[in-house]
């Protein structure tokens, strides 16, 4: 099944043939909604809160500022958190379920457990979210929630994001293609890296520097191994799926993936570059954060070196899912490209104390990530739940305020960031005026969270419409 997109008009079919989807994806369909709208509440939630963060730059009296519980580092925390364990992940315990069950022919028949995991982690993250919101954080970033709440994050993981390794496990053949490989390493990394840091971070605490060190490596892990192997996975299934042809140089694709996972663990000290941190430890991370661009290199070949034979860049800006997609790989490319460059030490010396690693934190979690998700969705919901979407201008505006949103935010970071780092090294450069330099930033990055804003708004009008309408009861389903 594809999107007829060739008129430009975004729409979505059930299956050719049979009006039922296949036995497989209906046994995916309770858990894979589950997913999908906490994923899409949490999304709406953390833009909200985006906005008000983005009111506040820049000012001295901030919206809700007079309220504890809506200071600027409660709201950009709770934000944080919310668009990565909120969104993130419950968007690719979705996606990577239906990826390796449609890959691997797998019926799911425990589908409850999954669902009772789904509902343990949101619970869990609303309670994390409240607590920070009560100012009960404990200051490392993207681990901020109370220590009690990562023991049942990491069994609602177990329970709901890792079905991937199962379905990989019972698939009838031996063969297999790139998508398992990544959703399985990711579905590996992320309960490992996630208790380690949680043990040496936050219950047994190391001591001196071997507490940021832990820290660093966790959020490197998280972001490259979680959200970058899982949007790569999807990545190289959409891409041959819709334009039915082979990637270009696919036996290099293993290279990839055993270079990719090698050295994207090792990036973490990156970050720590001038640190009081052993210098042997700051240059492993240089280097693997340089070697990284053996990954992102042969990645570039296979998916826009496809792209670029064939029409495929026509093809895809024709389809719904292929222009989300395209999206999210050329922002891969792009931040796998500037993360290599900017992790060597004169490139860093620059852009260390300024906006330019948001930057591109956002290109990999928003840029790649989060768009190839929006064209994941609007390849496997009309499957699911056997309905047309119902504005197809609801699709574009989607497409635009969050293209459009996201660059003019991106720009801001990486642009401002390396001109602030600039200003800040230069001496002669008054701090006020650095400041002066950066407000400028401010305007773009408001209207920017406002545009995120309605693009999301209107992807949740249009998927949460063609849920309530769908036409597929949960236990229909044709044999394969």
């Amino acid at each position: 099944m594809t999107q007829d997109n060739r008129s430009g008009r975004p729409q979505g079919r059930p299956p050719e043939g049979d009006g039922r989807v296949s036995r497989g994806e209906a046994s995916l369909r309770g858990p894979f909604l589950l997913f999908f709208v906490s994923a899409v509440v949490w999304l709406l939630a953390a833009s909200v809160l985006g906005v008000i963060a983005a009111l506040d730059l820049g000012s001295m009296v901030g919206v809700l500022r007079d309220c504890a519980w809506f200071t600027p580092g409660r709201i950009a925390t709770a934000q944080q958190d919310l668009f990565v364990y909120g969104w993130g992940f419950n968007a690719f315990f979705a996606l990577n379920l239906w990826l390796l069950a449609q890959l691997g022919r797998f019926e799911f028949r425990n589908g409850w457990l999954a669902q009772l995991g789904g509902v343990a982690w949101n619970l869990a993250l609303t309670y994390g979210v409240a607590r920070v919101f009560a100012g009960d954080m404990t200051g490392y970033r993207l681990l901020d929630f109370p220590r009690e709440v990562g023991p049942v994050l990491a069994v609602a993981f177990l329970l709901a994001g890792f079905w991937p390794i199962v379905a990989f496990a019972r698939r009838p053949t031996g063969h297999t293609f790139a998508s398992q490989w990544f959703v399985v390493g990711a579905s590996f990394a992320f309960p490992l890296i996630y208790l380690l840091a949680q043990l040496l971070v936050l219950w047994q605490p190391a001591s001196g520097v071997v507490q940021a060190i832990a820290h660093s490596w966790f959020v490197a892990n998280l972001l490259q191994l979680w959200f970058g192997a899982s949007a790569l996975a999807a990545i190289y299934y959409f891409l041959p799926k819709v334009l039915e042809r082979t990637l270009t140089g696919y036996y290099l694709a293993p290279v990839a993936f055993w270079t990719f996972f090698l050295f994207a663990g090792w990036t973490g000290p990156a970050a720590l570059v001038g640190s009081p941190v052993p210098l042997w430890l700051q240059s492993t991370g240089v280097v693997a954060a340089a070697m990284m661009l053996i990954p992102v290199i042969i990645i570039a070949i296979n998916v826009l070196g496809t792209l670029s034979s064939q029409g495929g860049w026509a093809r895809a800006w024709n389809d719904t899912t292929l222009r989300f997609v395209s999206f999210g790989a050329v922002a891969f490319t792009l931040a796998g490209v500037l993360g290599g460059v900017f992790a060597f030490r004169s490139m860093s010396a620059v852009v260390r104390f300024t906006s330019f690693a948001t930057g591109l934190e956002q290109l990999l979690v928003y840029g790649c990530a989060s768009m190839v998700v929006f064209g994941a969705s609007y390849f496997i919901l009309p499957r699911l739940t056997g309905a047309l979407w119902p504005s197809a201008k609801l699709v574009h505006v989607h497409f635009w305020a969050t293209a459009l949103g996201f660059l003019a935010a991106v720009v801001a970071w990486l642009v401002g960031g390396w001109q602030n780092g600039q200003l800040l090294a230069n001496p002669a450069v008054a701090y006020a005026d650095v400041l002066r330099a950066g407000s400028a930033w401010c305007l773009v990055l408001k209207i920017s969270a406002v545009l995120v804003l309605v693009g999301h708004v209107a992807f949740a009008l249009n998927a949460f419409g063609m849920i309530l309408k769908s036409s597929v009861p949960a236990d229909a389903g044709r044999h394969d």
